[in-house]
């Protein structure tokens, strides 16, 4: 029989042909998965003896998105502040990078000497010495720069913040939870302080 025939042709589209089973009959059966649902994911159920395993109250989310939305409304701000910020941290930083490390060395541990006793003085020299003798002096002189910057502003903000609460006792009562709340997060405040300070440069 010709394959050009009409009976070839019907053969090929009804699937009579016998090497075609039911399963290859129809040449859309090949793309039947495209219609067909995905496997739904059953829900986790909530386990009284592993509570934590998943998170229950989305604290982090929160948080990032109050953050995302201050820094995109409040940019200007934050540029304007970073100038100073910017100013004086550089300062620092170059004046204690040009500094020849023997000078800087005697001088902090005299310092700590003066305020807090000749053993504080050693355990600083001891320190700064080390400190050297394992390549890390100029990360050293970059967090010593953060921190003398932050201590500035620190006095800033601090001294007239201080003699208008001693003034105002109703703003003490507002303002002083807060210092104390902030005062149990060092760690936090430091860790986010040289993150922000190293995406500031």
């Amino acid at each position: 029989m010709n394959n050009n025939s009409p009976q070839a042709v019907t053969d090929l589209t009804t699937g009579s042909d016998p090497w075609m089973d039911s399963a290859t009959a129809s040449p859309s059966s090949n793309y039947d998965w495209l219609n067909t649902s995905a496997t739904d994911i059953p829900p986790e159920h909530f386990n009284i003896m592993s509570p934590f395993q998943h998170k229950l109250i989305p604290f982090d989310s929160w948080v990032t998105n109050i953050v995302n939305w201050v820094v995109v409304h409040f940019r200007p701000v934050f540029q304007v502040i970073r100038v100073p910020v910017d100013f004086i941290l550089s300062g620092f930083e170059q004046f204690l990078m040009t500094l020849p490390p023997p000078i800087t060395i005697l001088f902090f541990a005299l310092l700590a000497w003066q305020l807090a006793g000749a053993g504080v003085g050693a355990v600083s020299l001891i320190s700064l010495i080390i400190i050297g003798a394992i390549g890390a002096w100029s990360e050293a002189m970059i967090t010593m720069a953060l921190v003398l910057t932050a201590l500035l502003f620190c006095i800033i903000i601090g001294l007239p913040l201080g003699i208008w609460l001693a003034r105002n006792e109703r703003l003490a009562k507002i303002v002083r939870p807060l210092l104390d709340a902030m005062q149990t997060t060092p760690r936090f405040c430091l860790s986010h302080s040289y993150r922000h300070a190293v995406w500031y440069r």
